[in-house]
């Protein structure tokens, strides 16, 4: 029976050898490509014009919730922020951070945890606000600077204030999945493609650890 040359053409993959396992591996690309785009912002021109937004320009950042702690000051003698007597201690570790902002502030706390501080002093001192609050913007602006210097551009224009204490449920099963499931298996494929120098891996290849 005649096919049409499209038709044909499908035909012969799936009669040709790993046919089906190569459409298998299609499906499991798509599905990254899936996972990776539900953590673009839901707002794209967001992030076009926030990638020209200097922080320089950023206006004085005011806080969310009221505070009537002590902030933390700075010492001119070792040009450090240090907290006062009565500023808390951190309301969550690194793994709040984690879920809060992704890899690269947990980074921060974890590989310069003196950095990280001064960050979140500073922002405390200058808005007089709570350490939990200040570790919530921290994150944000740790994981994406341009975006939180927008907001923050926003907010003093009278644009509703965003709540960065708050941990979303949906952003931590996101950044969960990306860190167990989706990073590592692109790292597998990044491997059997340097490995056997071609492109044409399997999803049993993918899985055959």
């Amino acid at each position: 029976a005649f096919l049409h040359p499209t038709n044909q053409t499908m035909a012969n993959l799936f009669r040709s050898s790993g046919g089906s396992s190569r459409c298998c591996t299609l499906m499991f690309f798509a599905f990254i490509i899936a996972s990776i785009s539900a953590f673009t912002p839901p707002s794209s021109s967001l992030s076009t014009r926030s990638q020209h937004f200097q922080l320089s320009a950023v206006p004085s950042p005011e806080r969310m919730f009221d505070y009537s702690s002590k902030p933390p000051t700075f010492n001119k003698q070792t040009s450090l922020w240090e907290p006062s007597t009565e500023t808390e201690e951190p309301p969550y570790g690194a793994f709040g951070s984690f879920l809060r902002g992704g890899p690269t502030p947990f980074l921060v706390r974890v590989l310069k945890p003196s950095e990280y501080d001064q960050a979140v002093f500073k922002y405390m001192a200058q808005t007089s606000c709570s350490r939990a609050e200040a570790q919530g913007n921290m994150d944000s602006f740790f994981n994406n600077a341009a975006d939180w210097a927008y907001q923050k551009s926003e907010e003093a224009r009278g644009r509703p204030k965003v709540d960065y204490t708050q941990l979303k449920p949906k952003d931590a099963i996101l950044v969960i999945t990306w860190a167990l499931f989706v990073t590592p298996l692109l790292g597998r494929c990044g491997y059997l493609i340097a490995a056997t120098g071609n492109w044409g891996i399997t999803v049993d290849d993918i899985l055959n650890f």
